[in-house]
């Protein structure tokens, strides 16, 4: 277990607690499931929805998104991850850009962090 690791992912905003209960204790499952998150498609997936204008796709891409937020307690995008996975199952898009550029931001910090240590 890399402590420098679990360190940054916290202060990334990882709720470390919830994530180790979540996984029993292990800490170095933990660390596993994040690293697998860079090859998660669901930040993919609601980027080109959005880019297409496509309400449907980008609420299918945010609500995986949602999904994996939780399992992994990324409460550093969670809360715009769930607001915008309610607008866009509303089918809007008004707001989206907005709440897409501040989940993108974290979404960049947090991959930039996995790869320093995959």
């Amino acid at each position: 277990m890399n402590e420098q690791f679990k360190q940054d992912l916290i202060d990334w905003g990882v709720n470390w607690d919830d994530v180790k209960e979540r996984f029993m204790g292990n800490e170095d499952l933990v660390i596993k499931f994040m690293l697998k998150f860079l090859n998660d498609k669901s930040f993919g997936e609601l980027t080109e929805g959005l880019k297409e204008q496509n309400a449907e796709a980008a609420f299918k891409g945010c609500h995986s998104l949602k999904g994996v937020t939780g399992n992994l307690a990324l409460d550093g995008m969670r809360p715009d991850v769930l607001e915008l996975t309610e607008i866009l199952r509303a089918g809007s898009l008004e707001g989206s850009d907005e709440l897409y550029q501040k989940i993108k931001a974290s979404y960049d910090n947090l991959i930039g962090i996995l790869n320093k240590y995959s």
